[in-house]
């Protein structure tokens, strides 16, 4: 067991074998604080008889989202509000799209107990991939050059939100750190995993969350490429934003990237 600034962590060692190629830490997706437990789940979509509860309970999260970090995200809570319960069970069942969610259990909640339709959901992200090269490439970024796909996966990470009331307590460390874990043991032993997100280039704290978790810079993207990579190109403008180009096509998000690798260490 490590312990870390008050929150314990158990897992898996996952490493790379160069300063460009990330290590994500010791982690597990369970931590404790006086007050409650949280734990990440990755949201099972093959439930049908589960998955509208899920999808429901998720629908709330993004509101709220949407709601109290308007500027944190490419979407709308003016768009998202207008989903009906079958579109919100069909966003989570989209091919290649990926759903972690934050849970918060009273301390004194049974391991067998903190399961992913119980307790207080507090927090979410999205993994989107693996994506094509030609389709994940952004030519006019100022990025880094990317691997083949022979070579590497290649991800997007998207919609981080922890509700404001359990900030500050690892939430989105475990969040981003359950979503490169994912991507990285879906790669597979020896094979690279590209992860990439935007962010608003006015978000101070969301940037130094990053940095400290490895990302570096990676060039910049418009709000239309936002909408494209983030999965969410059915909610653009019919004329893609042509109409409102300093909106839709002015290059000012900051994108991130972090590579890793994964190695089992034979210790599960």
């Amino acid at each position: 067991m490590l312990e870390t600034s008050g929150i314990i962590f158990a897992g898996l060692l996952y490493k790379t074998a160069s300063p460009a190629k990330s290590r994500v830490p010791l982690y597990r997706a369970t931590c404790s604080r006086m007050s409650h437990i949280y734990k990440v789940h990755h949201i099972p979509t093959s439930n049908s008889n589960l998955l509208p509860f899920l999808a429901g309970k998720f629908a709330s999260l993004r509101l709220s989202a949407l709601s109290v970090s308007r500027t944190s995200f490419s979407s709308t809570f003016e768009l998202e509000s207008k989903f009906t319960a079958s579109e919100w069970i069909d966003r989570l069942q989209r091919r290649g799209v990926e759903t972690f969610v934050a849970v918060a259990y009273s301390p004194d909640t049974m391991p067998e107990h903190q399961t992913v339709d119980t307790g207080d959901w507090v927090g979410s992200v999205t993994l989107l991939g693996p994506t094509p090269k030609s389709i994940y490439d952004l030519p006019n970024s100022g990025g880094p050059s990317i691997g083949d796909d022979d070579v590497e996966d290649k991800w997007q990470i998207c919609r981080l939100y922890n509700s404001p009331e359990h900030r500050r307590k690892g939430i989105a460390k475990m969040l981003i750190n359950g979503a490169m874990e994912y991507s990285a043991k879906e790669a597979g032993v020896g094979r690279q995993s590209r992860v990439r997100l935007g962010i608003h280039p006015d978000n101070v704290l969301i940037k130094m969350l990053y940095d400290g978790l490895g990302f570096v810079d990676a060039g910049n993207c418009t709000l239309h490429d936002a909408f494209i990579i983030n999965g969410d190109s059915d909610l653009l403008p019919e004329d893609g934003g042509a109409s409102q180009p300093g909106v839709y096509h002015n290059p000012l998000g900051l994108l991130m990237m972090k590579t890793t690798a994964w190695e089992f260490d034979g210790a599960r």
